[in-house]
């Protein structure tokens, strides 16, 4: 099912895809796109559950990815973000051939820790936790506790709360079914053994301070051709808050030299 998508700026200009984290929805991009819109046409899209698509029925991520098959257009560059980032490697991937740049942000290959392998991540205890204590009753009061453990030790912390729940005050609350699938999702997601299957040129972009995603792996792209990574010092889990003019600056960097 295609998804409705917001779409910002000059038809004519090129395109960037944003695909949303957990709980929150697309208008968690407004205050990049403020600045990119005057370069770039600037797709927003929902996942179901969520926003303006929230009247869809909730769906696992290989739903989302066939719903993102038909609303992603072809050649643009797609960004994603902590959740958005897994269903962004995800469809370049599986599409190989759709995007031209792929930017994704306080996000990794797998998002849960693995002790086996000696991989830094989130420990899948605490997001059992979140799915355990999440109710249809409670869904906001466990998005505020998400939001909270996103921003912490970012040097800005209560101030990008702030900014986070202002910009999501006027939409609707998400499906209790889909912020149950998003954490199956980041439980379950391995893409680390696939990842050679992403064609175009790819930045990945770290805040130091994160919790959720470490920066330590960063290290993986190292051996990947045409990736490059990025590291915001002040932010923690949403650096495109925290430092919204440096994080803009160097996604347009990037932009210039691989978005062709």
């Amino acid at each position: 099912m295609k998804l409705q998508t917001e779409i910002i700026g000059d038809s004519h200009s090129k395109t960037i895809a944003m695909i949303h984290g957990w709980g929150l929805c697309s208008k968690i991009f407004y205050p990049i796109v403020e600045e990119l819109k005057n370069e770039y046409r600037i797709v927003l899209i929902d996942m179901p559950g969520y926003g303006i698509n929230h009247k869809i029925p909730a769906n696992r991520c290989d739903g989302i990815i066939q719903s993102l098959e038909e609303t992603i257009p072809r050649g643009c560059a797609l960004l994603g973000w902590s959740l958005g980032g897994i269903l962004a490697l995800k469809y370049s991937i599986l599409n190989p051939d759709s995007i031209r740049s792929l930017i994704t942000v306080s996000c990794s290959p797998r998002f849960t820790s693995d002790p086996d392998t000696r991989w830094p991540g989130t420990d899948k205890e605490l997001l059992l936790k979140f799915t355990s204590m999440l109710t249809q009753d409670n869904c906001k009061s466990t998005i505020d506790k998400f939001l909270s453990l996103q921003a912490m030790g970012s040097s800005r912390m209560r101030d990008d709360i702030k900014v986070i729940k202002g910009l999501l005050s006027q939409v609707p609350e998400p499906s209790y079914y889909e912020l149950q699938a998003g954490l199956k999702t980041l439980m379950d997601e391995d893409l680390r053994y696939s990842i050679d299957h992403i064609k175009c040129p790819s930045l990945h972009i770290y805040g130091k301070k994160d919790r959720l995603s470490p920066v330590t792996t960063r290290n993986f792209w190292d051996n990947k051709q045409d990736s490059h990574t990025i590291v915001f010092n002040e932010s923690s889990h949403a650096p495109f808050i925290t430092q919204t003019h440096e994080f803009n600056e160097q996604l347009k960097l990037f932009l210039c030299r691989y978005f062709h």
